[in-house]
């Protein structure tokens, strides 16, 4: 099939009318109605109904069923000829929001700034979707917060971090450096689940089912919604950290706290040969962050 007389069959498809679509194509009607008649020849099947005097078109049934057809083979088409521009350098990454948003573009700005060719796919995911877009290889390596045992799939500890309370910057919250659990209270709390470790810890000072605090799907979100002398959130140190960059928000060390945040990093046991160097490039990268993070992680 010619990719000409697939993008003509539909572009009078998304327009309705032989006439708009000759526009957009930039096309004279009888071209674009050429390039149908060739496109339905070659198929052996009728897959628009002609009809004098109607300005819009009506799709036979086969028509119909040929337009998901149609775009999968154009897709498909591009993305073979895309490979012939595409640089040799290549990675997918994928992580936690949290980490993706507060941890890596360090990582990324410096892979931008000393290999400009380097050709960067991020993705935000949730740790069990992550798995098993490595597993798929639709991801080169993955940052996750949880550790699970799969077939040809690596998993390591990339990092830990402590968990440290913030609020805001007020002289009442930042003349007191460390504060107990007990001492909290659980109305005030804008609260995320970040790992099960940390639930259970959180259940041993609070109940759950009395708690009135706010909860949060998504961890940063706590950020835009601390905004009263009151409240409190608990948050890795990396996310406390950017956050007093602003002066906005202070930081609380806990005493007795919750256990450290552990981010592991997931990759395929078979590495593919074009993103081999790619790899070793981001995690010369990586350990340098982990000396930033490791250097962080004395303010516990």
């Amino acid at each position: 099939m010619n990719i000409d007389d697939i993008q003509a069959f539909l572009a009078v498809v998304s327009n309705q009318s032989l006439t708009k679509a000759a526009e957009i194509l930039h096309l004279s009607q009888s071209a674009v109605s050429h390039r149908l008649k060739n496109l339905e020849q070659e198929l052996d099947l009728v897959l628009i109904q002609r009809r004098k005097g109607l300005k819009t078109i009506t799709l036979t049934p086969a028509g119909e069923d040929f337009i998901l057809i149609a775009e999968k083979w154009v897709h498909l088409l591009l993305e073979t000829q895309s490979l012939k521009s595409r640089t040799s350098l290549s990675l997918s990454i994928g992580a936690v929001d949290s980490v993706n948003t507060y941890l890596l573009p360090n990582i990324y700005e410096q892979i931008i700034h000393q290999h400009p060719t380097m050709r960067l796919h991020i993705v935000t995911q949730n740790s069990t979707d992550l798995y098993s877009l490595v597993e798929q290889r639709a991801v080169d390596i993955a940052f996750v917060l949880h550790e699970r045992i799969i077939n040809n799939i690596e998993v390591s500890p990339f990092f830990a971090e402590p968990m440290v309370l913030i609020r805001l910057a007020l002289p009442e919250n930042i003349s007191v450096p460390s504060i107990h659990p007990q001492q909290l209270n659980p109305s005030d709390e804008l609260y995320h689940n970040w790992f099960p470790a940390y639930q259970l810890w959180h259940n041993k000072w609070w109940n759950p089912l009395q708690s009135t605090h706010i909860q949060v799907s998504n961890g940063p979100m706590v950020l835009p919604l601390l905004r009263t002398p009151g409240q409190w959130a608990i948050v890795p140190l990396s996310i406390a950290q950017a956050t007093t960059a602003t002066n906005k928000y202070t930081i609380q060390k806990l005493l007795d706290p919750p256990p450290d945040r552990i981010c592991y990093k997931v990759t395929h046991k078979f590495v593919k040969s074009s993103t081999e160097k790619a790899l070793t490039i981001f995690e010369t990268f990586a350990s340098e962050l982990l000396t930033e993070i490791n250097y962080l992680t004395k303010y516990k």
